[in-house]
């Protein structure tokens, strides 16, 4: 009996050594499946963080890509890489494989060629024969002559002219002294001739007021001093309010309109340069914001009923909105912002984002049938072509949104804003094939504006907005007098003896 009892005890040992040890692996194996779940989270937290990095890797890459091949970056901003890719993909054109570089057989060249009528004639005899060495007089044989001719400057020199300003008496006494000549002003100064030059070396020539001095000291004798140029050109900034009031009116009347701005220095602060113009019109103007405050205060946009040619920004979307009092009929997108941009989304994933250079053939292809219309002497596209080139462009459009919508893999938000954008603005980035006289690009615009970055970039910054303002209303009157085919100094020398040119009421 006492075997059987103890081999019941040592049963009842063993059953609880039994549970004690299932316990044990319970709670074993319930640690091991904790551990499993937290690595699980882990694993999850990990994957999200190689996506965010891999996200924010794609964008520093899409940003260090940038230049001004591919966004609206200005050339002047780009790498020594980037100007080298520039050059190689100038203007998206291709070598014809019939023509060889250079100038074709046939081009007229551009030479000097003799002039009919000279200031001078200089008669110049051999000394010698050039064969046997015998002298050579006028006694010897005349056999006729070569001309030849040679333009030059005659030596410029300051010339000093006095005018004794008469005073007479008249017969009742009264003494009247002559006034003097239009551009004399105090008892010594310098002519409209000198101004002319100081105004167009500096803002034709985009030369700072220090080398504008400079040079006119060296090249005409005239020690002018930084100060003068900078009266100068502030005095014939209020000679020309009366121009540009009548080239805003102009503009604002005139049926199609490029209108573009940019950021500036000015003491250490940032402006901004606007420019509004067509073939023969250029107008700038300067404001400390970028808003509808300044565009605006212009006057030019708010009374513009034709076709507007510009960029994006918000800033402009008002005045196209007859809501808002807009009285813009059409708009036409850049289409040159719209391909960098393209460009852009492309390079950064071409296997993700391979609509971005569909829809680049496709804005092409639209241009190309336009100008074959051109060619061929129509006005105007067929209903079924328009509806062909819209049809694929939209296609094209919702295939970039549909890549990049939310959830989507490889998606850029940054293309899905781009892709939705031009869905929308559908009417507006195929304009010029409704109006073949509407350009497809705001180059020319942007080719204005680059003037202001070019002073910017030689004088560092102006000092003033009054400095900017007097910049952008003399550059304004110098441009549309020479796209008028009217030469600038004489322009310049008549706005300083105030007769400045007008623009014809034709134009």
């Amino acid at each position: 009996m006492s075997d059987l009892r103890t081999v019941n005890a040592r049963l009842r040992q063993l059953l609880a050594d039994k549970d004690e040890l299932i316990a044990s692996q319970d709670t074993l194996l319930g640690m091991q499946r904790d551990q499993l779940t937290g690595k699980d989270e882990l694993i999850a937290e990990q994957a999200k963080l190689i996506a965010l990095v891999e996200e924010q890797n794609a964008e520093l890459r899409r940003r260090l890509g940038l230049d001004s091949t591919n966004s609206s970056t200005p050339p002047s901003t780009d790498s020594i890489a980037a100007k080298a890719k520039r050059h190689k993909a100038n203007s998206e054109r291709k070598r014809s494989p019939n023509r060889r570089p250079g100038g074709q057989k046939g081009h007229p060249g551009s030479g000097l060629e003799l002039a009919a009528q000279v200031d001078d004639t200089l008669p110049i005899e051999p000394e010698q024969c050039s064969t046997c060495g015998e002298h050579l007089d006028t006694d010897s044989p005349r056999e006729g002559f070569t001309p030849v001719q040679q333009w030059d400057i005659p030596p410029v020199t300051l010339t000093k002219i006095q005018f004794d300003l008469m005073r007479r008496r008249c017969s009742a006494g009264h003494v009247t002294q002559a006034p003097a000549p239009a551009g004399v002003a105090g008892p010594v100064c310098y002519g409209p001739h000198v101004r002319a030059f100081t105004a167009h070396i500096a803002y034709r020539g985009h030369v700072s007021m220090e080398r504008t001095a400079e040079m006119l000291a060296e090249l005409f004798g005239a020690p002018v001093s930084t100060g003068f140029v900078a009266s100068c050109l502030t005095r014939l900034s209020a000679q020309l309010a009366g121009f540009e009031t009548g080239l805003k009116q102009a503009l604002a009347t005139t049926a199609r309109l490029h209108h573009d701005e940019t950021p500036v220095p000015v003491n250490g602060a940032t402006a901004y340069v606007y420019t509004a113009r067509t073939t023969d019109l250029i107008w700038y103007g300067a404001h400390q914001t970028r808003t509808h405050e300044a565009l605006d205060g212009f006057d030019i946009l708010p009374r513009f009923a034709g076709v507007l040619i510009r960029d994006d920004w918000h800033g402009y979307h008002k005045y196209s909105d007859p809501t808002r009092g807009g009285m813009v009929a059409h708009v036409q997108l850049c289409c040159a912002h719209l391909m960098r941009e393209l460009k852009a989304v492309w390079e950064s994933d071409p296997a993700g984002q391979a609509w971005a250079e569909q829809m680049r053939q496709t804005v092409k292809k639209a241009r190309r049938t336009v100008d074959t219309a051109i060619e061929r002497g129509v006005d105007s596209l067929s209903p079924t072509m328009m509806e062909s080139l819209r049809d694929l462009y939209l296609n094209t459009a919702q295939q970039g949104v549909t890549a990049n919508t939310h959830g989507t893999a490889g998606r850029s938000h940054d293309a899905y804003k781009l892709a939705k954008r031009m869905r929308e603005r559908v009417d507006q980035v195929l304009y010029f094939t409704l109006d073949f006289d509407t350009e497809w690009t705001n180059n020319p615009a942007e080719q204005a504006i680059r003037m202001a970055k070019l002073q910017a970039k030689i004088s560092g910054s102006w000092r003033s907005m009054r400095g900017l303002a007097a910049f952008c209303r003399i550059r304004s009157y110098i441009a549309t007098a020479k796209a008028h085919g009217v030469e600038v100094f004489t322009a310049l020398r008549n706005a300083f003896l105030g007769d400045p040119w007008s623009i014809p009421t034709t134009a």
